[in-house]
């Protein structure tokens, strides 16, 4: 029995050397390979916060937030990228500086290998406790992460992602400008990153928490110029899945904007909070655009669309 209780000592030392023993539980779960050819993307269920695994057809992966850093979030997240194989994170993704978001990602950071890093351009470090602390980490690794801005993002074999907005962070009167001359709750929130993300002529639009005012440059944008990227015709009118803004706020569900993008699928990533998230304004203007076809993490769990031969199927945590 010594001998036992002495090996089981040594086994959690050599673990406890990349996972720390209170991330240890996430490691006994069952496992779930992606196949290659498939994209899966996992909207976690963080509370009423946000974080995306994406598991691309080439094998790579593409993490989108990391929760608002609570110990059960985390580990959750540490469970869902475990239960996945994922030991090495391609392409990491700060979306916003609000703590509902990159409040985690520091732990990413320390625990997981991550290649490219994208982050929001806001020298105000303290704008939340969680993005200090991200921030703090790539200070402490030395990295240098991509601003999230307009024209930036990743082309791979037969998938791209890339964002829509903030424009960028050298341009005088856009949404970084504002944030830095004036960090409301407004500015912060229409400063998040707006992502496009697509394979197999299935798109995915994450909207983060932007406000009416950047749901309608994004239209007036289309609308003008169009919107590229690589040379790839971006067309948001035949948008297929919308992860909801700002956990279902009223701000963040615009009607004409969902009207225009026209999507056949809706998520919102929310849990318990203070706000009374989703609003009924938000549940009604996501349902007269993609009718039953609406989920919510804080109902359903994570929930996993999965990619593949030009169609994509759901599958959820909760029945």
């Amino acid at each position: 029995m010594a001998g036992l209780a002495l090996l089981a000592a040594i086994s959690i030392l050599i673990v406890n050397a990349f996972t720390p023993v209170k991330y240890l539980s996430s490691h006994f779960v069952s496992k779930s390979s992606n196949e290659v050819g498939q994209m899966r993307v996992n909207f976690v269920d963080v509370g009423n916060g946000d974080c995306t695994i994406v598991e691309l057809p080439d094998g790579k992966v593409l993490l989108i937030d990391g929760g608002d850093g609570t110990y059960s979030h985390n580990l959750k997240i540490f469970k869902e990228l475990n239960r996945r194989r994922i030991d090495k994170i391609d392409y990491l993704i700060c979306s916003s500086v609000e703590n509902d978001g990159c409040g985690g990602l520091a732990e990413i950071l320390k625990y997981k290998k991550v290649d490219k890093i994208f982050a929001p351009y806001c020298p105000l470090v303290y704008t939340s406790e969680g993005y200090k602390s991200f921030c703090d980490e790539l200070q402490k690794r030395s990295r240098e992460p991509s601003y999230c801005e307009y024209g930036v993002g990743v082309e791979g074999a037969d998938y791209f992602f890339c964002f829509l907005s903030p424009d960028s962070h050298a341009f005088g009167g856009g949404e970084y400008d504002e944030l830095l001359k004036d960090p409301t709750a407004k500015n912060i929130k229409n400063a998040s990153a707006v992502i496009w993300l697509e394979y197999g002529g299935v798109n995915f639009l994450f909207l983060s928490n932007v406000g009416q005012a950047v749901q309608t440059k994004i239209m007036s944008y289309y609308l003008a110029t169009g919107l590229d990227f690589g040379g790839r015709k971006i067309d948001i009118t035949n948008c297929k899945v919308v992860k909801m803004s700002d956990h279902g706020s009223e701000e963040g569900a615009y009607a004409p904007f969902l009207d225009f993008i026209k999507p056949e699928s809706a998520i919102i990533s929310v849990g318990e909070n203070g706000r009374g998230l989703p609003t009924l304004e938000a549940l009604s203007n996501a349902q007269n655009t993609v009718g039953d076809s609406l989920f919510r993490t804080d109902e359903l769990g994570t929930v996993t669309f999965t990619v593949k031969d030009g169609s994509y199927e759901i599958s959820k945590e909760k029945k």
